[in-house]
């Protein structure tokens, strides 16, 4: 089950042609019912102050968001959801201080794998409609125990009065951006597990399982505590859980949630993204010698200026901790301990085979610099390298050496990472001499994300650039937005 987050920024035209963003917080999940019918429960949260009020019949004046999304397989569109959403009444125009509006909306669709086509406009304000395109699964079959989606949230509490994000008798609010702030000491979430009774039978027990793991490898985090939560059998299970995070340190995380039978046996899985910020001090890695084999692969590296050479690649795939463990230890640390490090960093990767999981990366490192390293500048070094490297080749390139007012500019795009589907990445070469593409924008997480990308991107010809205003007016063979839009 995917649980994609967007913050989309929109251009409109003021009056005066000031141009202004539209922020539309989108969040997307899958569920089902006690009867396994399979929905999408779509939510969006709109920014008061960045849209255009204007008088209705009832003479005060409102927003109103025209919102259409299409379910499309095989592209076919099998089914949509149209609305507006209305705003407050307000006796003024004046768009300060006015508050977000939002509304949850559910969308039974069969068991399958879909394109969701969202077109979200200010009905009030000229400007053309934007276009998102994006994918979703959705698998709850009758002889599996399956799971939702998982729901993090920033507090929840017993119910009480009417709220929009009331659900089985609490109060649930959302972890809005997937962004865990330094005063949050527990991440709370929610996941509905079905099936249960049909498959384990009635009054079965079966245990949910919930950790973390590094997003940016999938590795689990050892010293981090794993909870398990013992449960009974239902058509339908709701966990309701905290997970202490006060002693997690900044960095970008996976919650990921496992249903266990008696034996152990995973019967189904999810996980989320979240983003935590806690500048406390981070602990060097200890490395416990008593778990190294001798004479292992590492302990082959004996020359120490080309092992920390071999230490310095790994920089595009370390996870925080290891970051600042090479940062601190490279230069001054003796090479017995290094040899250590370089070999806990592989066995943590492939237990069975840490020098073949080496020998694969050392070749696409070997490969990036042939692609994208210079005499100046290792390939691993690059924007580039390193994004192909963490991430691994990308599922599409456009490459635009070209364009009459934009740097030469390559758009890359993942189909599925990690969580997330339909990720890009623009990369572009401002100095026009050299191989050496910089990252200017992506959407994916934990990654630089730019919303004057395209104004940066020509920026040759501007120099001076307005913060506000986002998408250059069009030109005579410019495709910057299409590219984005369609490079899929």
């Amino acid at each position: 089950m995917k649980r994609i987050f967007l913050f989309i920024a929109l251009v409109t035209l003021a009056s005066f042609g000031m141009a202004q963003k539209m922020g539309i917080l989108l969040d997307y999940k899958s569920y089902c019912t006690d009867k396994l019918e399979p929905y999408i429960e779509f939510s969006f949260l709109i920014d008061g102050q960045s849209v255009h009020y204007v008088k209705n019949k009832n003479n005060l004046f409102q927003a109103q968001i025209e919102i259409l999304v299409e379910i499309v397989k095989e592209g076919t569109a099998i089914n949509n959801l149209h609305f507006i959403l209305n705003s407050d009444e307000f006796s003024d125009s004046i768009q300060k201080n006015k508050p977000d509006f939002l509304t949850v909306k559910n969308l039974k669709i069969p068991n399958g794998e879909y394109f969701l086509n969202f077109t979200l406009k200010d009905i009030h304000s000229p400007q053309d409609s934007i276009v998102y395109k994006d994918m979703i699964q959705l698998y709850f079959p009758e002889n599996k125990v399956s799971i939702s989606s998982i729901s993090l949230l920033s507090d929840f509490k017993e119910a009480s009065g009417d709220n929009i994000y009331n659900k089985y008798g609490f109060t649930m609010i959302p972890l809005y951006f997937d962004y865990a702030p330094q005063n949050l000491i527990y991440l709370p979430y929610m996941i509905e597990i079905y099936n249960s009774a049909a498959i384990l039978g009635e009054g079965e027990f079966f245990f949910v399982k919930s950790y973390l793991e590094w997003y940016d490898t999938g590795t689990l985090m050892t010293n981090h505590p794993i909870y398990f939560e013992k449960k009974q059998t239902d058509a339908v299970v709701i966990v309701l859980q905290n997970f202490n995070i006060y002693k997690l340190y900044s960095g970008n995380y996976n919650l990921v949630v496992e249903i266990l039978d008696a034996d152990s046996n995973i019967l189904a899985s999810s996980r989320a993204f979240f983003q935590r910020n806690n500048p406390a001090p981070e602990k060097e890695i200890l490395i416990d010698s008593s778990i190294i084999p001798e004479n292992n692969f590492a302990e082959k590296f004996t020359d120490l200026a080309e092992l920390r050479e071999y230490l310095s690649m790994l920089a595009p795939i370390c996870n925080p901790t290891e970051q600042t463990f090479l940062k601190r230890n490279m230069k001054n640390t003796p090479i017995e301990q290094l040899q250590r490090f370089f070999y806990t960093f592989w066995q943590s990767r492939n237990n069975q085979a840490p020098e073949e999981e080496w020998k694969k990366y050392k070749a696409n490192v070997d490969l990036v610099q042939n692609l994208y390293g210079s005499k100046v500048v290792k390939g691993y070094k690059t924007d580039r390298g390193r994004v192909y490297l963490k991430y691994g080749k990308p599922t599409q390139v456009l490459e635009v050496p070209y364009d009459p007012q934009a740097y030469p500019y390559e758009i890359w795009t993942y189909y599925v990472l990690g969580n997330q589907t339909n990720v890009k990445f623009v990369f572009y070469d401002r100095d026009l001499a050299t191989n050496e593409y910089e990252l200017l924008h992506s959407d994916a997480y934990g990654e630089v994300r730019n919303l004057n990308w395209q104004m940066e991107l020509t920026k040759r010809l501007h120099p001076t650039i307005n913060p506000d205003i986002k998408v250059p007016d069009d030109y005579w063979g410019g495709e910057i937005n299409d590219n984005w839009r369609l490079n899929r």
